[in-house]
């Protein structure tokens, strides 16, 4: 019986072993190297930074790799533009696409995102014993225009606050 197993495994790795030759006359093809990128790669090379909170940046890529033909509305002949919100917890994307799905505008409006690095460093640079009680995060985006990227901060010490404002212009 051990003898009888012994060649079953030995005829199963044989089989295995011819598995594994030459494909004959058989020549591979390399192809050209392709890239793809997003339609809206403009809008994303514009408004995402590597810093953003993950739940905006989440939201900047739905939009931008949208489908606008999946609309029950599209129709690319009688309506040139179609406006789309995207939501999250804390805030939303309102996005204005065109017939072809490109994106011509967007506004993005946050509250209480984690702030980027630089941003809470330029925050709390000299606001020694400062909290930050409530921030919100604004970008707006058109494709012949720059886009503009707001932080707004408050900062709370007993019973003083202040309010602070950060533009971000491209």
């Amino acid at each position: 019986m051990k003898q009888f197993v012994a060649l079953l495994i030995f005829l199963g790795l044989c089989s295995i072993v011819y598995a594994q030759k030459d494909n004959d006359g058989i020549t591979p093809v390399a192809l050209d190297a392709i890239t793809v990128s997003s339609a809206n790669a403009d809008y994303l090379r514009k408004v995402t930074d590597g810093q953003t909170s993950a739940v905006v940046q989440e939201l900047q890529y739905r939009a931008a790799n949208f489908d606008v033909s999946s609309l029950s509305e599209y129709d690319k002949e009688a309506i040139s533009s179609f406006e789309v919100i995207f939501k999250a917890s804390n805030g939303d994307i309102m996005a204005t696409y065109t017939a072809d799905g490109l994106i011509v505008k967007a506004f993005e409006d946050f509250e209480n995102t984690i702030l980027p690095f630089p941003v809470r460093k330029m925050v709390f640079d000299g606001n020694d014993g400062w909290k930050m009680e409530k921030n919100r995060y604004v970008c707006i985006f058109s494709e012949d225009n720059l886009t503009k990227k707001q932080y707004k901060v408050t900062l709370t010490d007993g019973n003083r606050k202040k309010r602070m404002t950060l533009n971000f212009d491209e």
